[in-house]
């Protein structure tokens, strides 16, 4: 019912490929029959599961093997395995939305003290209206650079106009820049679950691209630790985006089913151990140098991910 019926000429090329089953020159099957609806079902659907077995061997292969799966796709053998960075666009992507229908979760939680919102909220407009007059005749004599942060902090409901005014400062570029961000803040003080819902859904939208880019910082600090190593920095590359595609498609599932910061905990332990076994076997060095460098990749990795991570909550503050 579904036999091919093979053509003289490839009909996307039209390549002669006489009795041949694939053209040799686009490699489309040399199939004349007219497509029909359970043809194209039948084609999608192998396609399909085709794509579907590479994951869950690709999966498989970096849970169960350590580090192999990266050390075979660097030795050649990339049929077998999907590739690394579709792997880690996959899990990254399985997280994020994980996180995203996760709606209770937030990423970034309010540090304001409420106690100290109501000791300001209790001001009377007496001691407000002096400590506002003082607040702009220490500025002149100081140039306070948070300014701003103390005049909205006393009187959130001023507009800008009206701060300006009262600091008796002209609009120039940075101080535009400096009161949006002392706004924002007041903001978030004064309407905090609002607010940090907002600041959550920005990150959250901006996540892929935040993991993304610290991957090649994370390559770059495997290459200078492994600096004697015959292993180039894309190699390194393979090396860290199938870990950490492991940890994103462990991090969904946990996400999914519970919670529980016990179980989350036992996961990190979890893979550093697998991490120090990957380690092993992808750069093959002795215990003692891998148990080394395991550390050294650990405690700058931790540093610069905190370091990076700050900064991008800086700049989704900035343009949220």
């Amino acid at each position: 019912m579904f036999k091919k019926q093979k053509g003289e000429h490839c009909l996307n090329c039209e390549t002669k490929i006489g009795d041949a089953n694939f053209c040799p020159e686009c490699g489309q099957a040399n199939d004349t029959r007219r497509l029909t609806f359970l043809s194209l079902i039948g084609e999608s659907l192998s396609n399909f599961f085709a794509i579907d077995g590479r994951i869950f061997r690709t999966i498989s292969g970096v849970l169960i093997r350590p580090g192999k799966v990266a050390l075979e796709f660097k030795g050649g053998k990339r049929m077998r395995y999907m590739n690394p960075v579709r792997f880690y666009f996959l899990s990254s992507v399985l997280l994020i939305s994980s996180i995203q229908f996760s709606r209770d979760k937030q990423i970034v939680k309010s540090t304001i003290d409420k106690d100290d919102l109501e000791i300001i909220e209790k001001v009377s407009p007496e001691e407000r209206a002096e400590s506002l007059t003082n607040t702009a005749i220490e500025f002149k004599a100081l140039d306070d650079p948070d300014v701003f942060d103390r005049y909205l902090s006393l009187s959130p409901e001023s507009s800008e106009s009206e701060v300006f005014e009262a600091l008796n400062l002209e609009k120039s570029f940075w101080n535009e820049f400096a009161y949006a961000q002392a706004h924002k803040t007041s903001q978030f003080a004064h309407n905090q679950e609002d607010n940090f819902q907002a600041f959550n859904r920005k990150l959250v939208s901006q996540l892929f691209w935040i993991l993304f880019l610290f991957i090649p910082l994370l390559g770059e600090i495997l290459n200078i630790i492994y600096f004697r190593s015959d292993i180039y920095y894309p190699e390194h590359l393979f090396f860290t985006l199938y870990q950490q595609g492991l940890f994103f498609i462990s991090s969904f599932i946990l996400n999914i089913f519970t919670d529980n910061e016990v179980v989350f905990t036992t996961l990190i332990l979890a893979f550093g151990v697998h991490l120090l076994l990957a380690m092993k076997n992808f750069y093959q060095q002795k215990w003692a140098k891998t148990i080394l460098k395991f550390l050294l990749v650990n405690f700058f990795g931790i540093a610069a991910f905190a370091a990076f991570f700050i900064l991008a909550l800086i700049l989704v503050f900035i343009l949220l």
